[in-house]
């Protein structure tokens, strides 16, 4: 008889929100059209100078808002960032010094632009473990990183696979109903290995009486093995809002800490389940040492030296932060490194299978560091049937309008059906991201690495179906978005749009 084989799942249905509107307008610049066409109606019989002059106004206001890129960007939002980048150029904002002869109060080497107003906490949660907790005093977030040894896919059956990929989805259906949270990133980093650890477990377990022969095999792998095995670590960083419930006020870092030591031990549990393997919390000084590593990754040896010997580093928050950094449009230079950011400017379309990200996940040559952060936002119950009834109307008005684009709109209509049943069923809705950021070291040909470093991004991506854009005029604020500290870019713009103009 013939081993059963197991069945291939596929995935997809994702679909970016879309208000209703005419066009690219949303619902407010669509009011607005209709508010233009009766002035200038009304006028027209009357002084057709002043219909003319309303018509010019109309178009130059909500033609920036109805004309979008492949991303669904807006020009408005194209215009504004082009404006925004010289601005911050001509002022300096793009370059930043720190240390104890830079303006920085204190002389430390705070985190650059949204993190610079944060603080570092540590507390220990259910089960006695320290967890370094981050305060963003702009947002009144609080965020919480742990630290996953993910098993990964390599010979692993496809049935384990589904199995995490289901419980995955369900862990995610459950953070809607986690109280306060904002939202969850999770970074898969791709750094190379100093070898400190594998040195160390060699020198710890050598012994006098081994043969020569052992003991130069044993010489040959501590001197050749870390040069070509990268380490891949996985983070899972919680962001949750200060404020406790409607009309109270904000919660302090006391209390915060003790309401999320109370959640950790039952989030690595349901972790455990979705192929994460065993997590657990990092402390205040192993958060402080990845993203210093991350911006100068020269100190990444002396680190692991110092784990290595039993202690640690002793770095602060305070001293986490670059020594300087010159960011520009498309990249950004940081302590001795050039870093790409890239974000996700369109999900895959159609389905795809569990192993999508395994391309995009993996390591490359040219590449010195990456990562890969995937930042989830799930709106809550009430959030997702609402939301859900109201892209269905807006893919069905859609589909009634439309012209040129009957096909996208029958099965953008399509789709808003199926979200609309299965939330109704008990799914879950989330909005998710994705941030790539690859590193390179300075060397003596630079412009070739880090040309290298973006061609070999292209061809990762390209198996994964995902569309990635250039992070124009804001590597810096990308580059934080993918590092395991619960930076979730639209909770910090200063400007909050509301969502029928977007």
């Amino acid at each position: 008889m013939a081993p059963e084989t197991e069945t291939l799942r596929t995935y997809g249905n994702w679909r970016r929100p879309r208000p209703p509107g005419l066009g690219g307008l949303g619902l407010v610049p669509t009011a607005v059209l209709f508010l233009f066409l009766a002035i200038a109606g009304t006028a027209a019989p009357l002084n057709i100078w002043i219909a003319i002059v309303t018509a010019v106004i109309g178009a130059f206001v909500l033609v920036p808002l109805a004309v979008r890129d492949r991303y669904g960007r807006h020009l408005g939002t194209l215009l504004y960032s082009r404006l925004a980048w010289g601005r911050g150029v001509m002022k300096g904002q793009n370059v930043y010094r720190s240390g104890i002869l830079s303006k920085v109060p204190g002389g430390k080497s705070l985190l650059p632009g949204l993190a610079m107003p944060s603080d570092m906490y540590e507390a220990t949660d259910g089960l006695g473990r320290a967890f370094g907790m981050i305060h963003y005093h702009q947002v009144e977030h609080f965020a919480v990183t742990l630290s996953c040894s993910s098993q990964g896919g390599s010979l692993v059956d496809q049935g384990d696979i589904n199995t995490w990929v289901a419980n995955w989805g369900a862990f995610m259906q459950s953070m809607s109903g986690e109280p306060n949270l904002v939202g969850f990133q999770v970074v898969v980093e791709v750094a190379p290995d100093s070898g400190e650890k594998l040195h160390t477990e060699i020198a710890h377990q050598r012994s006098e009486a081994a043969s020569p022969l052992a003991q130069q095999v044993m010489a040959d792998i501590d001197r050749t093995y870390p040069s070509g095995s990268p380490t891949i670590n996985t983070y899972v960083t919680f962001v949750y809002d200060a404020a406790s419930s409607i009309g109270r006020s904000k919660r302090s870092p006391k209390e915060m800490a003790v309401e999320i030591g109370r959640r950790l031990p039952s989030l690595t549990n349901r972790l455990a389940a979705t192929g994460a393997g065993a997590a657990s919390p990092l402390s205040a000084t192993e958060v402080a040492e990845i993203v210093r590593t991350a911006y100068e990754p020269g100190v990444a040896q002396l680190i692991d030296q110092a784990r290595a010997s039993g202690t640690d580093s002793g770095l602060t928050w305070s001293q986490a932060g670059p020594t300087t950094h010159v960011a520009k449009a498309k990249s950004y230079w940081h302590d001795g490194a050039t870093s790409v950011t890239w974000m996700m400017g369109e999900a895959p379309r159609g389905e795809v299978f569990s192993d999508v990200l395994r391309s995009l996940l993996s390591s490359h040559g040219d590449i010195d560091r990456k990562r890969v952060a995937l930042i989830y936002r799930p709106h809550s119950p009430a959030e997702a049937a609402a939301i859900a009834d109201r892209d269905f109307r807006a893919a069905r008005s859609r589909t009634e309008t439309s012209r040129n684009g009957q096909a996208r709109a029958e099965a953008e209509y399509s789709a808003a059906a199926k979200t609309r049943q299965e939330e109704a069923r008990g799914a879950g809705l989330t909005l998710f991201g994705l941030v790539v950021t690859a590193t390179v070291h300075d060397g003596e040909d630079g412009e070739h690495q880090l040309l290298a470093a973006e061609t070999a991004v292209d061809n990762l991506s390209a198996p994964a179906r995902i569309a990635l854009r250039y992070a124009w005029g804001s590597q810096d604020a990308g580059f934080l978005a993918a590092l395991p500290i619960g930076v979730i870019l639209p909770e910090h713009v200063a400007l909050q749009l509301p969502k029928t103009i977007k």
